[in-house]
C-alpha cells in the first residue's frame, strides 16, 4: 500500500517515513491484505517490497517524480507492480459478477451511495433482482420446452416427414445434385462389355425427361454425355452405345443446356460434379 499523499510504500507506524502523513486505519489494514496475498506467480509470503522512480512530470511551475511501488519475491525472484496486481484481481471479480450475477455489483455500488435516497436505492436493487430472477426462471422455461421437442422428433414418422420436406424444399431451389462414382435418388450400376478384358462397371443417371440447364460444381472440367443404352456389336464382342443425344463440356462453375428422353441416362466421371435445373 501506497502513501496517499507522496506514493512511498507504508510501513506499520501511524506516519509515513518520507513525507509525514498520516496513515489511516483503512490504508493499514490494506497494506495487511496486500502483504497476506502473497507472490502471484508462486504464492509465497516471503516478499519484500520497494519504490522505484518511474521519470518525472514537468511544467513552467514545478516537477513532480513519478514511483511505483515494486513488490519482490525472496524464493522464485519474481517482480510486480502492486497497483497492477490489485486492480487486475477486482476488475476480474466485477466481469464475472457483471456477467453471470449482475444485481450482485449493482447492489454492492449502490450500498456504497451514501447520499442517495434511501427509498430510490433499494427500489433500483429489488427492481434488478426481480428481472434476473425472471430471466432465470425465462430460461429454465425455453430449457423444458427444448426438452419436449426433442422427445416428440423420436417419433419416426414425424422425422420421416421432416426429411421428405427439407429434400423437396432443396430439390426446388437447387435441383438434382450429381456426383459422378455415387448412386444418389438417380443412380444405377451397369456392367459393359462383361466378361471380356474391356469390362467396365458404371454409374449412370436415370433423371426425369427433359431440358435441363448443367452447371460444373466440381474444380475439374468435366463432360456430360447422354445415352439411350447400349448393346453388345456382334463383329467386336464389345458393347457400344444405341444412340447418342446430348454431349457437352464445361469449365469450371460454367453452364450448358442438354435434353434428356424418357428412359434415356446421363453418364459422367469422376470427379464430376454438376447439378441439373430444368428448364
Amino acid at each position: 500500500m501506497k502513501c496517499q499523499n507522496c506514493g512511498a510504500e507504508i510501513g506499520n507506524s501511524k506516519f509515513c517515513e518520507f513525507c509525514g502523513s498520516q496513515i489511516t486505519l483503512e490504508m493499514l489494514k490494506e497494506q495487511e491484505q496486500l502483504n497476506k496475498s502473497g507472490c502471484p506467480k508462486c504464492g509465497s509470503s516471503n516478499i519484500t517490497f520497494r519504490r522505484e522512480n518511474q521519470g518525472e512530470v514537468r511544467n513552467k511551475k514545478s516537477k513532480k517524480i513519478i514511483h511505483k511501488t515494486v513488490g519482490v519475491c525472496k524464493d522464485c525472484g519474481a517482480t510486480w507492480y502492486t497497483d497492477s496486481v490489485a486492480k487486475k484481481r477486482k476488475t476480474w471479480l466485477w466481469v464475472l459478477g457483471w456477467i453471470f450475477i449482475f444485481p450482485i455489483p449493482l447492489t454492492l455500488i449502490l450500498l456504497k451511495k451514501k447520499d442517495m435516497n434511501n427509498i430510490l436505492k433499494y427500489g433500483i436493487i429489488a427492481v434488478a433482482w426481480i428481472a434476473y430472477l425472471a430471466l432465470a426462471f425465462s430460461g429454465l422455461a425455453n430449457k423444458n420446452d427444448s426438452k419436449t421437442t426433442v422427445s416428440n422428433s423420436e417419433n419416426p414418422s414425424s422425422v420421416v416427414v421432416a426429411e421428405t420436406t427439407i429434400a423437396e424444399t432443396k430439390a426446388e431451389t437447387s435441383g438434382i445434385e450429381l456426383i459422378a462414382g455415387e448412386m444418389g435418388k438417380y443412380g444405377k450400376e451397369i456392367t459393359m462389355s462383361a466378361g471380356t478384358d474391356l469390362e467396365e462397371k458404371l454409374i449412370v443417371y436415370y433423371v426425369p425427361a427433359g431440358k435441363y440447364t448443367v452447371k460444373n460444381l466440381g474444380d475439374k472440367f468435366t463432360q456430360v454425355s447422354v445415352y439411350e443404352g447400349f448393346a453388345k456389336n456382334s463383329e467386336t464382342g464389345y458393347d457400344e452405345y444405341t444412340k447418342t443425344g446430348s454431349i457437352v463440356r464445361i469449365n469450371v462453375g460454367d453452364e450448358a443446356e442438354i435434353e434428356v428422353p424418357d428412359g434415356w441416362f446421363i453418364e459422367i466421371h469422376k470427379p464430376a460434379h454438376i447439378s441439373l435445373i430444368e428448364k
